[in-house]
C-alpha cells in the first residue's frame, strides 16, 4: 500500500522568466545573493555573510559527491552523432552503466560506438548495448586506462537541461563544490557550489561544525513532473553513504538543541531518511537502508523515537564497519514531519518540481512570500543562481 499524498503540483507553481535563470556563475562563489528566512522574517544578504547568520554550536552537514564527465560524444562515420548520457554505474568498475542515448536510432543493436584520443590513438573508448531495450551498456576502454580515467579524458560535465548553452572549461571547475571528492554524481550538490575554502575557515571561526555525507545526484533530480498529483509520480532514487561518526554528531546535536543544516536539498534527503532507517531496524523490516518514497507517511513508524532510531542505527553501522550505504527516494511533500534538520541551505527552484515540495514543505505557505521576494530583488535562479538560507 502507498501513503502518498494526493498533492497537487500546481500549487507548487510560480512564473519564472527564463531571463532570470541564471547560465553562469558568477565571477565569485560567495558573492551570491542570500536570501536569510526564519520566523516570518525576510533579509537580504551576500552567501559571505552565512557564518554570520548560522548559530555557534549548529552542525553543518553538506554533500561531497563529485560531478562526472557523464555526457560522451560519437561521430559516425556517414557523419552524425550518438550523445550518451551516462545515468548510473550498474557495476562497481564502471563497465556497466544505464544511459540515456540522443540520435538512438543511430546505435543500433549489435553496433559498437568508439571515440580515439592521443596522437598515437593510445586510448580508445567503446561502448556496447549490453540490453538495448533496458537502457544498458557496457564501457571498455584500452589498457592501463581505467573507465574514470577515460572519462575524464573523453566525457562532458553534463550542464542541466534549462542551461541553453554548451558546457565550457570553466564549468569544469565551477560546476563543483570545492569540497566535491567521491566521483559519482550526474549532477552537482548546488546549494554547495557558493562555497570557497575561505568562508569554510570563516565558519570553523564562528564555532559552526562542519562534516560531510555523500549522495549521488541523479539526474532524476531533473525529471520532469508531469503528474498533476504527487500520488502519481515516480520519484527518483539515489544512493548515499554517512559515516558513524557523523551519526553520532547528529544525534549529539539534536540531544542539546543545537540545530542541524543541511546544504542542499540532497544532504537534506538523506538526513532525514536516516530516522526510518534506524525505525526499520528496531521493527525488523528487511533492506534497512532502502528509504521508499512514502517512508514519512506509512504510519508503520509511528511511535518510534528518533533517539531510539538514531541509538539502533548507530549501532548497526558499527557493527557492519561504520559506514552506511543506502538508497532513498524519500518524497518530502506538505505533511511530512521533518525531524533532523533545523536548517536549509538551496538555491531557488523550478516551478511545480519535487524540490520545489521540498522548500514548501519547510516552510510552509511562506514559500510564496520567500519566492516572490526573491523574483522582486533580482535574484538568480536554478543551479548557477543564487541561495536561501531557510531556518526553523
Amino acid at each position: 500500500m502507498r501513503y502518498i499524498p494526493k498533492f497537487p503540483f500546481q500549487s507548487l507553481q510560480y512564473e519564472l522568466p527564463d531571463h532570470r535563470i541564471a547560465s553562469f556563475p558568477l565571477t565569485e562563489r560567495d558573492y551570491s545573493k542570500l536570501l536569510y528566512y526564519k520566523k516570518g522574517e525576510i533579509q537580504d544578504h551576500h552567501f559571505y555573510d552565512i557564518s554570520k547568520l548560522i548559530p555557534g554550536g549548529s552542525l553543518l552537514i553538506s554533500n561531497n559527491t563529485k560531478v562526472i564527465p557523464a555526457r560522451l560524444v560519437f561521430s559516425k562515420e556517414e557523419g552524425s552523432m550518438v550523445e550518451l548520457f551516462l545515468l548510473k554505474p550498474l557495476s562497481p568498475d564502471w563497465t556497466v552503466w544505464e544511459v540515456m542515448a540522443g540520435n538512438r536510432r543511430k546505435f543500433k543493436d549489435g553496433r559498437q560506438l568508439s571515440i580515439t584520443a592521443g596522437e598515437k590513438g593510445e586510448i580508445t573508448l567503446t561502448v556496447n548495448w549490453q540490453d538495448r531495450e533496458q537502457n544498458i551498456v557496457r564501457l571498455q576502454v584500452t589498457e592501463p586506462y581505467s573507465i574514470p580515467e577515460a572519462l575524464e579524458i573523453f566525457g562532458k560535465i553534463p550542464l542541466p537541461p534549462y542551461i541553453k548553452r554548451e558546457m565550457t572549461e570553466e564549468d569544469k571547475e565551477r560546476y563543483q563544490t570545492v569540497f566535491a571528492e567521491v566521483a559519482g554524481a550526474v549532477a552537482a550538490p548546488t546549494a554547495s557550489l557558493h562555497f570557497t575554502e575561505s568562508l569554510l575557515k570563516d565558519l570553523d571561526t564562528a564555532g559552526v561544525d562542519r562534516s560531510y555525507l555523500t549522495l549521488h545526484v541523479g539526474a532524476g533530480t531533473f525529471k520532469p513532473v508531469k503528474s498533476e498529483f504527487a500520488s502519481e509520480h515516480e520519484m527518483h532514487r539515489e544512493q548515499f553513504y554517512i559515516n558513524s561518526a557523523l551519526l553520532r554528531a547528529i544525534k549529539a546535536n539534536l540531544q542539546k538543541g543545537a540545530k542541524v543544516i543541511a546544504s542542499g536539498t540532497t544532504s537534506m534527503r538523506v538526513l532525514e531518511s536516516l530516522h526510518f532507517t534506524g525505525a526499520k531496524l528496531i521493527l525488523g523490516i528487511k533492506d534497512p537502508s532502502e528509504i521508499a518514497p512514502d517512508a514519512g507517511f506509512d504510519p508503520t513508524y509511528n511511535g518510534i523515537h528518533l533517539m531510539d532510531s538514531l541509538t539502533a542505527l548507530i549501532d548497526y553501522v558499527d557493527r557492519i564497519g561504520g559506514l552506511l550505504s543506502g538508497n532513498t527516494a524519500i518524497f518530502i511533500l506538505p505533511g511530512f514531519e521533518f525531524r533532523v534538520c533545523g536548517g536549509l541551505i538551496t538555491n531557488f527552484h523550478q516551478p511545480g518540481s519535487t524540490l520545489m515540495a521540498l522548500v514548501a514543505t519547510f516552510v510552509g505557505e511562506d514559500w510564496k512570500k520567500i519566492y516572490g521576494h526573491a523574483l522582486d530583488a533580482d535574484y538568480r535562479f536554478l543551479s548557477y543562481g543564487d541561495a536561501s538560507l531557510l531556518m526553523h
